[in-house]
C-alpha cells in the first residue's frame, strides 16, 4: 500500500483503504479501481490523499527486507524487553507488519 496525493492518482490504480470525508462517509470503497471521473470528484471534494494498492509510484525509497524491519523493531523495544505488555505490543506490531507485506504480495 502507498499513500499518494490525489494529484498523483491515475486511472487504473486501485484504492486500498476506503476514502472518507471529514464526517466519516465513505466516498470510494476499498478495492475500487480509480477512473478519471472518480479522481476529479475526489479533487472537487478536496480529498488531498488516498491509499492505493501496491507501490505504483517510485518515491526513491527501497522497501526494507522484512528481516531488517523486524530487527529494527526489536532494537526499538530493547529497553523494555523485560516488560510483558511491551513484548505483546511488539508482537502485535510484528504480526501487523507481516500481514501488510502479505497483502501487498
Amino acid at each position: 500500500m502507498q499513500r499518494i496525493s490525489i494529484e498523483q492518482a491515475r486511472p487504473g490504480m486501485t484504492v486500498a483503504k476506503p476514502v472518507m470525508n471529514e464526517a466519516g462517509v465513505v466516498l470510494v470503497g476499498a478495492g475500487t479501481p480509480l477512473t478519471d471521473s472518480t479522481i476529479e470528484r475526489l479533487k472537487h471534494l478536496e480529498i488531498s490523499s488516498i491509499i492505493v494498492k501496491g507501490r505504483p509510484l517510485d518515491i526513491g525509497v527501497q522497501d526494507k527486507p522484512f528481516e531488517q524491519v523486524c530487527a529494527e523493531l526489536d532494537e526499538r523495544f530493547s529497553l523494555v524487553s523485560d516488560d510483558k505488555l511491551c513484548g505483546q505490543i511488539k508482537e502485535i506490531i510484528r504480526n501487523d507488519l507481516r500481514r501488510r507485506r502479505e497483502e501487498e504480495g
